[in-house]
């Protein structure tokens, strides 16, 4: 049976390396010598070789073979142990898992006799080598994946072999057949496929250097890895953004690049910006930014977060901030405005809003720095109103609306209740506090805003 070349360490892709220019293709970003000439072939594994007959042993274990569990095993460790910035990406989960859950049922079906290396498909395979390409993932990275991956195969494949020799009595010298067989399949497979995943890998990423979309995402990465000292006359020129100008940056969790570009313009002309760049931070989500030469104002803003909720999609707006350093913050500003969206949403998701605004967040993402020391200080506040029960819910409501809206008549119309009802909740929230509202009215409003995210801070009175 033949294997194809196997790949090694020495052939993985140096990300930081910079550009050479391609008369032909402008600047190219980056161009690894010898990437574009014929890959030396390697010599095959003399691992596994045709028509030898399978240890009964072995066929009888990879008929019971659990392969979904191993899906989920590999993928799991394959996240935990180098996939660890996409952990929480779902896109990336369902392609990783498709890969992985194509290879483990070919090595099973390899195993068993049913087919040999060549017969089987790779679509899903190399299909995630093409994703993993797309998001600059480093080449050494993807091969250490598939290095967890084929040991964990290898332990789980070991773990059922021992299992099956205790549960049938067989000879020691029919077992150690069996893992030896095993363990060159295993291998065997491994450098079949991890050889097809490099060429795709290394093919797809050459293409995507060639590329000026793809140019330009490395820019900005460069910019935002605090590279930017680096960058060219010709770098900026790509770029094609103004650093130097004040900048918001606009979070779109659920909304790939190519939507997120259609999107852009009409965000320019509701904010009256000069410029935008998108920028996708995973296979689902998009930063926009949009600069303008003058200070931003509160009303920009505002008209932003209303062409967004017009649009019907979740977003996070950052402040304004100017220059290099301002462009790099927007964006963390954005992902803290966002994991204050997700923490509302995880407690209350009917009443969690669409479009958060880092301005209107930001005591929440100063006090949620530290869970303990926030939980501590709802408890300390509101005590029994910090609680699960269905009171003190209603009276944080009440409470809410009354400082948000200052009066008792506002509140009770935004509550749609008698005024009646609004006097007499806030006069038992006080008896629960002990100490009128007025009293410690800041530190109220900041603990009603926590307890909504948090969750309560105690249990049902």
């Amino acid at each position: 049976m033949q294997l194809s070349r196997a790949t090694t360490e020495t052939e993985s892709i140096h990300l930081d390396d910079r550009p050479d220019t391609d008369e032909h293709d402008g600047p190219a970003h980056p161009r690894h010598p010898g990437l574009d000439d014929q890959l030396v072939e390697v010599a095959p594994l003399p691992l596994f070789g045709d028509g030898e007959e399978l240890p009964p042993t072995l066929a009888a274990v990879a008929e019971e073979f659990d392969v979904s569990t191993l899906v989920d095993r590999v993928v799991e460790s394959c996240l935990a142990v180098v996939f660890t910035a996409q952990q929480h990406d779902p896109t990336f989960r369902e392609r990783l898992t498709a890969s992985v859950r194509q290879n483990a049922y070919a090595l099973r079906d390899v195993v068993a006799g049913v087919s040999s290396f060549d017969e089987v498909q790779l679509d899903h395979v190399l299909s995630f080598a093409t994703v993993q390409a797309r998001l600059r993932i480093p080449q050494k990275s993807m091969q250490r994946s598939y290095r967890v991956s084929f040991y964990v195969q290898w332990h789980l494949w070991v773990a059922a072999v021992r299992e099956h020799v205790v549960a049938t009595g067989t000879t020691a010298d029919e077992a150690f057949t069996a893992l030896q067989r095993l363990t060159e399949i295993v291998l065997g497979y491994q450098d079949h496929v991890a050889s097809r995943v490099a060429e795709t890998y290394t093919r797809d990423f050459e293409a995507l250097n060639r590329s000026r979309a793809h140019v330009r995402r490395n820019l900005v990465q460069d910019v935002l890895n605090e590279r930017d000292a680096r960058l060219s006359a010709t770098d900026m020129a790509i770029l094609a953004y103004p650093l130097e100008h004040h900048h918001v940056a606009v979070l779109l969790p659920g909304v790939a690049e190519g939507a997120a570009d259609r999107m852009a313009d009409g965000l320019r002309n509701a904010a009256r910006a000069h410029q935008t760049l998108v920028h996708p931070t995973s296979l689902t989500s998009t930063v926009i930014w949009l600069a303008r030469i003058e200070p931003w104002h509160a009303g920009a803003i505002d008209a932003l977060s209303a062409h967004l909720d017009r649009l019907g999609v979740t977003a996070t707006i950052s402040s304004a901030l100017a220059g290099t350093h301002g462009f790099r913050t927007t964006l963390a500003q954005a992902r803290d405005a966002d994991r204050v969206r997700l923490a509302w949403r995880a407690q209350d998701a009917a009443l969690a809003p669409s479009i958060v605004k880092y301005a209107d967040a930001g005591l929440e993402i100063l006090l949620l720095q530290d869970d303990d020391l926030a939980r501590t200080f709802v408890a300390s506040e509101l005590g029994e109103l910090a609680t699960e029960s269905a009171e003190a819910a209603r009276l944080r409501d009440t409470l809410e609306a009354s400082f948000r809206f200052g009066s008792h008549v506002a509140a009770a119309e935004h509550l749609q209740l008698h005024e009646h009802t609004v006097r007499n909740r806030l006069h038992r929230a006080e008896e629960l506090l002990g100490h009128s509202l007025q009293e410690r009215r800041t530190e109220l409003q900041v603990a009603v805003r926590l307890v909504r995210l948090l969750g309560s801070a105690g249990s049902e009175a």
